[in-house]
């Protein structure tokens, strides 16, 4: 009987333990003030005002202030994005991807772009045909040029090339002496030999001339 009694008492004593705590937890949850979870717009990144900067950490300073300017007068920066249309159809094209990309992250009330793909085109014959003119009347602030590096190797030649590209630059500075360049090569090439050093040779010339230069 006596240890029947005995596990009656701790019984009641772990009972009223539990019930105790249940109370004081119920006590403190209903004291406590509520606190509002605080949950971020991110459709708003690149909308509102200088948040574009956390995105262009690795930018040209060239382009940062560019895109400064465009936010301080209201008025888009103008990028045109010049490159070789792929000889094959594809789903989307390097400078289409870009675009989507750059107005998703800035906006298009700070980034204005136009892209301009040309098909077999060589650095020669933008010459010859005046095509040069078309991104002159587009009045660009920034340019990102791919010049037909890999269309003129083994028909132009590079020095030919960088020639045609100091006579190409020099029609469409004449429109906008601010005007920030940016050269990028061509596709590589699985197991080229020659072109890969037309790549160098463009990037030294970028250097040369103070052009921006980015390699993917």
């Amino acid at each position: 009987m006596k240890i029947w009694i005995n596990i009656l008492a701790v019984f009641v004593f772990v009972a009223a333990l539990v019930t105790g705590k249940m109370y004081w937890n119920n006590e403190i949850s209903e004291q406590s003030p509520s606190r509002p979870t605080k949950i971020g717009d991110s459709s708003k990144m690149g909308d509102g005002e200088g948040t574009w900067k956390q995105h262009a950490q690795n930018l040209p300073k060239a382009v940062t202030e560019k895109i400064q300017l465009a936010e301080d007068t209201q008025k888009p920066m103008k990028l045109v994005i010049v490159a070789t249309a792929p000889t094959e159809a594809v789903q989307a094209t390097w400078p289409a991807l870009l675009k989507k990309k750059i107005e998703e992250t800035y906006g298009s009330s700070l980034i204005d772009i136009e892209v301009h793909e040309y098909k077999d085109m060589t650095t020669l014959q933008f010459i010859k045909n005046d095509t040069y003119k078309e991104i002159s009347n587009t009045k660009p602030d920034v340019l990102l040029f791919e010049p037909f590096l890999l269309n003129d190797n083994g028909v132009v030649g590079i020095n030919n090339t960088l020639e045609n590209i100091k006579v190409i630059m020099r029609h469409i500075e004449k429109q906008n002496s601010n005007l920030v360049t940016i050269l990028q090569p061509s596709a590589p090439v699985y197991k080229a030999n020659n072109y890969p050093n037309d790549g160098k040779a463009l990037e030294q010339f970028a250097k040369e001339n103070s052009y921006e230069y980015i390699n993917h």
